[in-house]
């Protein structure tokens, strides 16, 4: 039996136990209404890699999992809101030359109408009224220029009621959607602006420790060794030796106290989306000889920010050689999946980078092609729990933002772990 099936084993052993965990663990948390986590299975390890706020991406689930989605969508309007919710305003990314992302904004677009909702899109940038953009298939994706009066904003024909950000407010939180009447999910204040990755996998490894101590497993198994390091210039040799010595630091614990063969540390901005800013390393060394062009890709992330602050990051290979599971959630419930495929990397390295695409968790099928209506029989018991404990993590880590944003210091996190 593989690591993976003697997980998949306990988590159906213990499903009521689970589910008593998450619904108190929920009862204490705003849960969001969607995210989509990036998922890591080696042979000794189920983690989550990445949790994504303001997930992309959905026009590469298969039609069972628009489905899926649709009707946890439902779920939600109806136990949450009390099915006050009936129009939705779509506020997508503007800056962006990607057909594909279109696509994902008419995936998300069915998706809520399959859930008995009215749905536009709108933009707050631009000088326009209305503006069109392309998807991949040539298909047109209209947006119109937001406007405010008071605590409400609106289009010319259209007042919602819930305004879900497709936007990762990589820059700010713009005022115009601030301090609304209406629901703004997820909130303007969680953007990556105020988002921090080593907060969200400090909440992410408690929750995964308290999991594993709850059915006597070892936490290392779910964990991801992470550590923040501060005002890092790469073009700064004192820095990048000082980078060096910790990333050294962390090999020689991951291989003396959890044994772990060849560690791989992979180095990231601690801000900032799209797989910009990452490298990886099997030693420290390889930062003081770093050339220029790996300094480059590392001093600037997302809309041009100089980066400061990295983590350190475990890596974890990938058993399935090329390709790692990408599950989305709406309400921290899953909704199905796909793997992330890229044929010029292997089992150690960073897919999300040129020349990846997707395909549907079923064998043999594409991603949006796919026509199955078993997909979600190849969903693994032990990744959806993993992945809802990356959706939950994102819970505390909006509440500690939120919170954050009222406070001069940091007293909310330490209250929140």
């Amino acid at each position: 039996m593989t690591f993976l099936e003697k997980i998949d084993e306990v988590v159906l052993l213990n499903q009521d136990k689970i589910a008593d965990w998450f619904r108190k663990k929920q009862g204490e948390v705003k849960i969001p209404f969607y995210t989509s986590v990036d998922l890591r299975v080696s042979e000794n390890k189920i983690t989550a890699v990445d949790t994504n706020i303001f997930p992309g991406g959905f026009n590469n689930l298969s039609t069972t999992f628009i489905d899926q989605a649709a009707k946890l969508t439902r779920d939600f309007k109806s136990e949450s809101h009390s099915s006050k919710i009936k129009k939705v305003l779509i506020v997508p990314e503007f800056h962006t030359r990607n057909n594909f992302y279109w696509d994902n904004i008419l995936s998300l677009v069915k998706i809520l109408e399959k859930a008995n909702l009215k749905v536009r899109v709108g933009l707050y940038d631009g000088d326009f009224g209305e503006y069109e953009f392309t998807a991949s298939d040539n298909e047109k994706v209209l947006a119109s220029k937001i406007k405010r009066v008071g605590d409400k904003i609106f289009l010319d024909d259209f007042e919602p009621d819930l305004v879900l950000l497709n936007n990762d407010l990589s820059d700010s939180s713009p005022a115009i959607l601030e301090n609304l009447d209406q629901l703004v999910v997820p909130p303007t204040e969680v953007g990556w602006h105020s988002r921090k990755k080593n907060i969200h996998f400090e909440f992410y490894n408690k929750l995964v420790t308290e999991f594993s101590e709850m059915l006597n497993l070892d936490s290392f198994n779910f964990s991801l060794a992470t550590r923040l390091v501060e005002d890092i210039n790469f073009d700064i040799l004192e820095d990048r030796e000082r980078l060096a010595d910790l990333t050294n630091e962390m090999i020689r614990e991951l291989v003396g106290r959890y044994e772990v063969k060849n560690p791989l540390i992979f180095i990231k901005n601690n801000t900032g989306t799209y797989g910009m800013a990452v490298m990886q390393v099997q030693k420290g060394e390889e930062l003081l000889s770093l050339n220029r062009d790996g300094r480059k890709k590392m001093k600037v992330s997302k809309g041009g920010s100089f980066l400061k602050n990295i983590i350190l990051q475990e890596g974890v290979e990938t058993i399935y050689k090329n390709k790692e599971p990408v599950y989305y959630l709406i309400n921290s419930s899953l909704a199905g999946g796909f793997y992330r495929v890229n044929d010029s990397k292997g089992s150690m390295h960073n897919l999300n980078t040129k020349g990846m695409y997707f395909k549907c968790l079923c064998p043999g099928a594409d991603g949006k092609n796919c026509k199955n209506d078993d997909c979600n029989l190849y969903i693994h018991p032990s990744l959806e729990v993993i992945s809802r404990i990356g959706s939950l993590a994102t819970g505390y880590e909006i509440d500690y933002l939120l919170k954050k944003n009222h406070s001069s210091d940091d007293s909310s996190l330490s209250a929140l772990l």
